[in-house]
């Protein structure tokens, strides 16, 4: 989703202009700042609505989950204990209680906290559902049994959407590779397009040397040559080939002048970014052959700071025959959002095309991790959480939850307009 937060930001801030103790637009205010992964600032947020309304279970939840991100799990057990205090019917309290003893290591409280969450589990939730059976596979992966039953279990739900059709193979895909059934994990892989869980899926594989070693193998992925591509890892050998996704720090094997724009980043899959630094940087990427014609070209980066009104991003494909440029308007929707993907529409461009990637100097302090291809189209913006902090936390977790406090509904906006980060101009004018 591309959300222009920088702007609802300012807006908001014209709310708390107007009452800085309006607790409902702190709680939204945090909300915005943990999509930015600025995780300490939203707690902070949260905090004070908080001080203010300290009833409100919304706030308690959301500050809950981002403690949880920066891995202070006693602050995470007291607000969930807060929440039960007031609603001890609350499921999801019991949900993140569970994950979260089990995070510490503590199974006996992990497993208590689990036959809670499924005594209050709403039948008739589907996605709620999908959330046991992902705890319930993370609290049994010693006992091949148990995973085996909740294989049944899975089989047996009947899924209304792609989310959680999408969702329940990706349980399925874990649960295999913990099983050693590799054939058919990499089945669900293969069919599997890339979806919001899909760098969780990746990091997992990476922490599984023997189905990695497997999925190497049987793809056959040392078949291919990749010297004209500067890809000399498997890791990135196989997200070419078989996810048809490049790493850009893949060019400092082809131009050595590129190393001093590299540096290491534990938030990106491969662990290794370019950055742009203080210098022009201008990535030339090999003809990728990618083996569909594709219609769109999404870069992952991390706009940092904007450093001079000058600035542009310049995406140009086929040499000079086109070119798109982000000026100092786009560019400045893009910062402080954290590792965002960016899509540019491609129609024309064949699949043997080739891609260029220019940043001026001294304008833009930015990141850059890969490049890809797609044939349909998603948000211009999609952001992405930073997966390696997320622990145990199912990869699409804020899907279980509104994003919406109940409370916002009748006091500024209607549901619909809170779900798209409403237009705040239109109330404050």
């Amino acid at each position: 989703m591309g959300e222009d937060y920088l702007s609802t930001l300012n807006l908001l801030d014209k709310l708390l202009n107007i009452n800085k103790e309006d607790s409902l637009v702190l709680c939204y205010y945090g909300e915005i700042l943990y999509n930015m992964t600025q995780y300490r600032k939203s707690i902070s947020y949260f905090t004070k609505a908080y001080t203010i309304d300290p009833e409100n279970i919304h706030n308690l939840n959301r500050r809950a989950i981002t403690y949880c991100v920066i891995k202070e799990y006693d602050k995470v057990l007291s607000d969930l204990d807060k929440i039960i205090q007031l609603d001890p019917l609350n499921s999801s309290a019991y949900y993140l209680k569970s994950l979260t003893y089990y995070t510490k290591n503590d199974s006996n409280n992990a497993k208590i906290s689990f036959k809670k969450y499924a005594e209050l589990l709403n039948s008739d939730n589907i996605l709620a559902k999908i959330q046991l059976l992902h705890l319930e596979y993370l609290l049994n992966k010693n006992s091949s049994k148990d995973l085996n039953d909740i294989l049944t279990k899975i089989d047996q739900i009947h899924y209304s959407s792609i989310n959680e059709k999408v969702f329940l193979r990706f349980i399925k895909c874990k649960i295999y590779i913990e099983l050693k059934e590799y054939s058919k994990a990499r089945l669900i892989l293969d069919c599997t397009p890339y979806y919001d869980g899909f760098e969780s899926m990746s990091y997992f594989i990476q922490d599984h040397p023997d189905f990695w070693s497997y999925l190497y193998k049987v793809c056959e992925i040392n078949k291919n040559d990749f010297t004209k591509f500067g890809i000399v890892d498997e890791f990135s050998k196989y997200m070419y080939r078989k996810r048809e996704v490049y790493f850009v720090s893949n060019l400092t094997n082809l131009n050595s002048e590129l190393c001093q724009f590299q540096e290491s980043d534990i938030s990106s899959l491969s662990g290794l970014v370019l950055s742009s630094k203080n210098e022009k940087l201008h990535l030339v990427l090999p003809i990728l052959n990618f083996i569909y014609t594709y219609d769109y070209f999404i870069c992952k980066m991390n706009v940092k700071k904007i450093l001079s009104k000058d600035c542009f991003i310049k995406f140009t494909l086929n040499g000079n025959y086109r070119d798109y440029m982000l000026k100092h308007e786009d560019v400045s929707k893009l910062e402080g959002l954290g590792w965002i993907e960016y899509q540019t529409s491609i129609r024309d461009l064949h699949y043997d095309g080739q891609f260029s990637i220019e940043i001026e100097i001294n304008s833009i302090e930015m990141q850059i991790e890969y490049i890809r291809l797609s044939y349909s189209s998603q948000p211009i913006i999609t952001h992405f959480t930073n997966i390696s902090s997320m622990g145990y936390l199912f990869p699409v977790y804020h899907k279980f939850f509104s994003n919406v406090p109940e409370t916002f509904k009748d006091k500024y906006f209607s549901r619909k307009e809170m779900e798209n980060l409403l237009d705040l101009k239109d109330i404050l004018n």
